[in-house]
């Protein structure tokens, strides 16, 4: 799925709503993202199925750092790919 960097009070990935509601069903209090092959956990909000789709941490800043992608053009966000690997795992790209 088409992904975006997100940033307000730290940084993210949105996933946005579409793709919240599809793919992250609402028992999953937590989901597992790998990133340049290390894993990371993320909570994930009641809000995130609403009005808050995106995941954050600081892993995904770092993430983010690496690759040069931490600011951008007002609503020009970076966009990544977030593939469904199994259950709770994704793969950050």
């Amino acid at each position: 799925m088409k992904v975006k960097a997100w940033k307000g009070g730290g940084y993210g990935i949105r996933v946005g709503k579409p793709n919240a509601v599809k793919s992250f069903p609402k028992r999953w209090n937590r989901i597992f993202v790998t990133m340049d092959g290390q894993t990371y956990s993320f909570k994930l909000t009641s809000p995130f199925w609403t009005t808050c789709p995106e995941f954050r941490g600081k892993a995904v800043e770092r993430w983010l750092r690496r690759r040069n992608a931490t600011s951008w053009a007002y609503g020009k966000p970076p966009a990544f790919t977030l593939t469904k690997m199994r259950g709770r795992r994704f793969r950050l790209h």
